[in-house]
């Protein structure tokens, strides 16, 4: 049996050199920065999907009408109606990022209706939808950055 190092040819490598060391070399630097990459890119996946879930949580808790708060039932129906809609929207980003492979497509569109049905609420003067804005900006830096380093 011809050993590898003994090929000949234009195609011929020898396996057993130096050469061989380097591209071994060269090949486990790239996997090992792929695999560090990875292992950030899962790690930014994760904390998307956290941020989102906050997100929704604050959704669920703007339904509540507060003590001492006047407002008409009509009133007090839109606003349950308009934070159960972000709930389920930001739920819908939440969970497309709930496995590795990101659902792209369906984060983006319940992206934009989120961005809709918050918009009029961003326009009032009160700090806890201040506080949500400032989230959801915040999501919305992650989001990208995301996108850009982990394809």
């Amino acid at each position: 049996m011809v050993g590898l190092s003994k090929l000949s040819g234009p195609f011929a490598v020898d396996l057993c050199g130096s050469s061989h060391r380097a591209v071994v070399a060269t090949f486990g630097a790239l996997a090992l920065t792929l695999a560090c990459q990875g292992r950030e890119c899962e790690a930014a996946r994760l904390e998307l999907a956290q941020t989102w879930g906050t997100l929704r949580a604050t959704a669920t808790s703007r339904q509540q009408i507060p003590e001492g708060l006047s407002l008409s039932q009509a009133e007090q129906d839109a606003r349950v109606r308009t934070w159960k809609a972000i709930e389920d929207r930001a739920e819908l980003v939440r969970s497309s990022f709930e496995t590795s492979q990101v659902t792209w497509p369906s984060a983006d569109k319940a992206r934009r209706e989120l961005g809709t049905l918050f918009a009029p609420l961003q326009a009032k003067e009160d700090p806890v939808t201040g506080g949500f804005a400032v989230m959801l900006g915040e999501a919305d830096k992650r989001m990208s950055t995301f996108r850009k380093q982990c394809p």
